[in-house]
């Protein structure tokens, strides 16, 4: 270890000591790079940490600093994602559930490509808690177009495969990366959440939006959620809860509104089932007063639209439904069958 200059001056018997650790002797030679230089700064620096030759002092810091960068480096290619192997998607009872028209209704919805309420603003505060950059390696679930995956990548950094159960969906997000460039930072995947099959601790952070209400098999889904997170790894969910076991007739009222049956869970259930995967719940928050604001000021701003320029009549088949979907999610938010809740926790 280093002295400082006013400690190593002498020994104990005033005998000056070298450079070494040793009396007299010279000190040994250290050479400045080729178009390096000392800044004032640097001299201080070294004399402050008991360095004679400032040069040693420098070559040091450098040595440190190259290893930070190719440390920097080598966590930028551990982060980023496996290339997917790209098949043939069987699209044949998906085709027509998505047409140009329907795709275009949520992009003047909604922000261009995100199909959440609230938008990138959302998506971005949400996202806060996770403190992202361009080391971190994400899953989503429920990507939809992968709106919300090229948006955290073009903002944050970080690399995310982006999983949407919907074929159709996950063809037509694959094409937005590939047109933005993005195709190997933010691959859009079809996957079969009954039967997950992901890489054991692999990914920093997971993450859902609004989504798992859908899936039936949840319990298996979050043990592979779980199991494909590295040592401190973070989830980060919103979705639709009941309030209370039972609203059977309540949810067959609402299955006939949606693309895909609703299972939900209640938030108790939600929080049984991450504690037993052994996460630490931080955030477990009901935001559905948030939500509905979220969804009427969308609608609003919409019809508004509408009212002053007109729509497309193709765009216009797809409206009546569309709101009917949404609106039946803010009854039962409002009536209280429902909550939207937000999850943030990190595996212990």
């Amino acid at each position: 270890m280093k002295l400082k200059f006013w400690q190593r001056n002498a020994d104990h018997d005033g005998d000056v000591l070298d450079h070494g650790g040793g009396y007299g002797g010279d000190m040994p030679e250290f050479v400045m790079p080729d178009g390096h230089r000392l800044s004032l700064a640097t001299k201080l620096r070294a004399r402050w940490q008991g360095y004679d030759n400032p040069v040693e002092y420098y070559l040091l810091q450098k040595e440190i600093d190259d290893y930070r960068a190719w440390l920097h480096r080598m966590r930028l290619f551990l982060a980023r994602p496996v290339e997917p192997e790209l098949g043939e998607l069987d699209l044949d009872d998906e085709i027509g559930r998505w047409p140009p028209e329907r795709v275009k209704l949520y992009a003047k919805l909604f922000d261009r490509g995100i199909m959440i309420p609230g938008g990138h603003d959302y998506a971005l505060e949400l996202a806060k808690p996770l403190a992202l950059d361009e080391t971190m390696s994400c899953l989503e679930i429920g990507a939809k177009l992968g709106g919300v995956a090229r948006l955290l990548a073009d903002k944050l950094g970080v690399w995310v495969t982006a999983y949407e159960r919907d074929g159709e969906l996950a063809l037509l997000g694959m094409e937005r990366s590939v047109q933005a460039g993005v195709q190997k930072k933010v691959p859009v995947q079809a996957f079969d959440p009954s039967n997950p099959e992901l890489r054991k601790a692999y990914f920093n952070v997971v993450y859902s939006f609004g989504d798992l209400f859908h899936i039936e098999n949840k319990d298996v889904l979050l043990v592979s959620l779980a199991e494909t997170l590295r040592d401190h790894g973070q989830i980060l969910l919103t979705d639709y809860v009941l309030t209370s076991d039972g609203h059977e007739d309540a949810i067959a009222e609402w299955a006939r509104h949606e693309d895909f049956r609703p299972y939900p869970w209640t938030a108790d259930h939600y929080k049984n089932a991450l504690g037993k995967l052994k996460f630490d719940i931080r955030i477990a928050k009901d935001e559905s007063d948030v939500h509905v604001k979220q969804i009427k000021a969308a609608w609003m701003a919409m019809l508004a639209d509408i009212q002053n320029s007109g729509l497309d009549p193709d765009v216009l088949a797809y409206l009546v439904p569309e709101m009917e979907m949404w609106m039946n999610r803010v009854k039962m938010l409002e009536n209280g069958t429902l909550a939207f809740y937000r999850f943030y926790a990190t595996i212990r």
